[in-house]
């Protein structure tokens, strides 16, 4: 049967890395020079690999465009809540790129606008796909902070999990080609680093998280559900600090 792997999920948890992962090492599928719709390549004969996070709004769509029958197989990518709301783009470096209610839209030549769907809208969007029965093989959720940490064991259990075939290692795909395109989300190409879990937690950052999870305290909820906090004590002891130290850009 004819496949088509779709990386979809929150931005800014590593598509573009995961995906440029897959380019370097997946065996049988075609793959993109950048990020493209499922929509508008899951009509081609063979199986195909595609990447955009905002995908996960389409599914329905993609798979009424899913004439040849294909199998659909999703990888959704996950992050922690609170590195999100800190993220930065390389298309937008006076700002936060991503936040609870809103991100930034960024489209060829165009200045990049806050238009796009934010953490909330998203997570609600994987949560509808997850329960909807579209996917009934199942989804693969990979979490950033495992795919940094641990890239052979994550290239491993999709091997085992999702019956795909592998050449080389994931850590070593800055080795390889990368397309202009999918160079710009990297924020330049780097080998593979982990240790950035707590980056939310630098004091640059404090007045950020404060305000996002004082204005949207629904994000309390999605930080446990995600398993990265046990409760709200964090947020207590963050608050006790002190007064936030201000945002650098």
């Amino acid at each position: 049967m004819e496949r088509h792997l779709l990386v979809c999920g929150h931005g800014r948890s590593g598509s573009t890395l995961f995906y440029n992962m897959l380019r370097h090492t997946l065996q049988g599928f075609g793959m993109f020079d950048s990020e493209v719709t499922a929509e508008t390549v899951i009509g081609r004969p063979g199986s195909h690999c595609s990447k955009r996070p905002y995908d996960i709004f389409r599914v329905p769509q993609i798979l009424q465009r899913n004439t040849g029958r294909k199998q659909l197989d999703l990888v959704v990518m996950l992050r922690d809540p609170r590195n999100l709301l800190v993220s930065r783009h390389t298309a937008v470096p006076d700002d936060y790129f991503m936040g609870a209610d809103h991100a930034y839209l960024v489209l060829p030549d165009r200045t990049p606008t806050p238009t796009a769907p934010g953490i909330l809208q998203i997570h609600k969007a994987i949560m509808e796909v997850t329960a909807s029965g579209l996917v009934p093989q199942g989804i693969f959720f990979l979490k950033y902070e495992d795919l940094t940490a641990h890239p052979e064991d994550v290239k491993t259990l999709l091997a085992q999990q999702m019956d795909l075939r592998f050449e080389g290692r994931f850590a070593d795909f800055h080795k390889g080609t990368i397309p202009d395109e999918l160079h710009g989300p990297l924020n330049g190409v780097r080998a593979v680093e982990a240790g950035q879990g707590r980056k939310w937690a630098a004091p640059r950052h404090r007045k950020r998280i404060i305000d996002q999870f004082t204005r949207f305290p629904v994000l309390h909820e999605l930080v446990i559900q995600l398993g990265y906090e046990k409760d709200r004590g964090w947020f207590d002891a963050l608050l006790e600090e002190g007064a936030p130290a201000p945002a650098e850009g």
